[in-house]
């Protein structure tokens, strides 16, 4: 009588709004019942887990980060503490889903801010996590004033170095994990290794050798990343971004890592065999393997049933992770379906496509149940 008492008020509100005013959807709207009670559902599938379980704590016991994207305007919003809390019980990895990028950092040409990035760093701190720097150069999110600028060749030279040395230099010896270097430089098809990027390339042919060269001017000691999309399985970009970063081993150009995005959907994934192949042969140079920025989209409208699809990527990505010893970070890009930057991207009628282990109102979905189960099966 209670639920149908409430879904009756729902009713009534909807008629009473103007037809102006935004319609904030209900967890009803949005979700099947059953998911809505995905605890109860777990626990009746004889699923053991103890309230007290965290993705941190599991992790840590496993000797890997849980991480997730965290966003200045989320963290300060206090009409809204559970994003703050949830982050704080169940993360032990941040990133700064914006504020560390080129554009908030350096909004004026050598005018730097560093207070939004600074800030999750902070927060991070205070919540005894560790800190990934992201990131340092970009063909996306750039200001106008270098997108626009008209800077030669050798004044972009000058432009790049001296942003990764302001930035690193502020933020060294502030025990950041490590930094992605140069985002998403590596082309999507044809036989070239690099993608037209304003305005890196072509202006600036060796621009990636030269972030990773002026990073590690900087900082002999913090582990610099590249980062990609669409290069998680056997593909002919991952190709393309394994035999750059082998190059760049053989020619000493410094990387310690390769950050593996992970954009994907319930119906448009690599195979678990194919990941863990391509995670292999980045170890097998040296190189740290990270899990970045990792959502998978349901479709619409999201069943329980893909929503258990969705909870078995997860936890089928997760147990790859932990069966390859240079994957060292599981992270999501956000963590909760109300924030995520999916209601827009290729998603042109804002569908909630429910990518995160957290439903809109912080409840544990059943990919988060999948992962704790994954980790209190996993062994050392």
């Amino acid at each position: 009588m209670a639920a149908q008492w409430c879904l009756f008020l729902v009713a009534v509100a909807a008629l009473c709004t103007p037809s102006h005013t935004k319609q904030i959807p209900t967890p009803a709207d949005l979700y099947p019942e059953s998911t809505l009670r995905a605890d109860t559902a777990l626990r009746s599938a004889g699923v053991i887990f103890s309230p007290d379980d965290t993705l941190r704590e599991l992790g840590k016991a496993r000797g890997i980060f849980i991480g997730a994207a965290a966003n200045h305007g989320f963290l300060l919003n206090t009409s809204d503490p559970l994003y703050q809390s949830t982050l704080r019980q169940q993360y032990s990895l941040y990133t700064a889903e914006n504020s560390c990028k080129f554009s908030p950092t350096e909004p004026k040409l050598n005018n730097y801010s560093f207070g939004d990035c600074y800030y999750i760093k902070h927060v991070c701190d205070t919540n005894n996590c560790t800190f990934r720097g992201h990131n340092l150069c970009w063909g996306v999110y750039n200001p106008s004033w270098l997108d626009n600028g008209k800077f030669s060749p050798s004044q972009l030279v000058s432009v790049l170095q001296n942003h990764i040395t302001n930035v690193m230099t502020h933020y060294k010896g502030l025990d950041l994990i490590g930094w992605d270097v140069v985002n998403e430089a590596v082309s999507d098809h044809g036989p070239g290794t690099f993608k037209n990027v304003t305005p890196w390339y072509p202006a600036v042919p060796n621009y990636v050798d030269l972030a990773f060269q002026a990073a590690r001017a900087v900082d002999p000691n913090v582990k610099l990343f590249y980062n990609d999309y669409g290069a998680e399985g056997m593909s002919p970009k991952s190709d393309k971004v394994y035999n750059m970063v082998k190059s760049m081993k053989s020619r000493n150009i410094p990387i310690d890592g390769v950050g593996l995005q992970f954009h994907i959907s319930i119906d448009n994934h690599p195979s678990f065999e194919d990941i863990e192949t391509n995670m292999k042969r980045l170890g097998a140079l040296g190189l740290d393997v990270h899990i970045t920025e990792l959502d998978v989209r349901c479709t619409n409208p999201c069943t329980s049933d893909k929503l258990n699809i969705q909870a078995q990527i997860y936890g089928g990505l997760l147990e790859v992770c932990l069966r390859v010893p240079a994957c060292k970070n599981f992270e999501t890009w956000g963590f909760t379906d109300k924030h995520t930057w999916i209601w827009s991207f290729q998603n042109p009628n804002h569908y909630n496509l429910m990518p995160l282990p957290f439903d809109i109102n912080y409840g544990k979905k059943p990919a988060y149940f999948e992962m704790i189960q994954v980790l209190k099966n996993s062994t050392n």
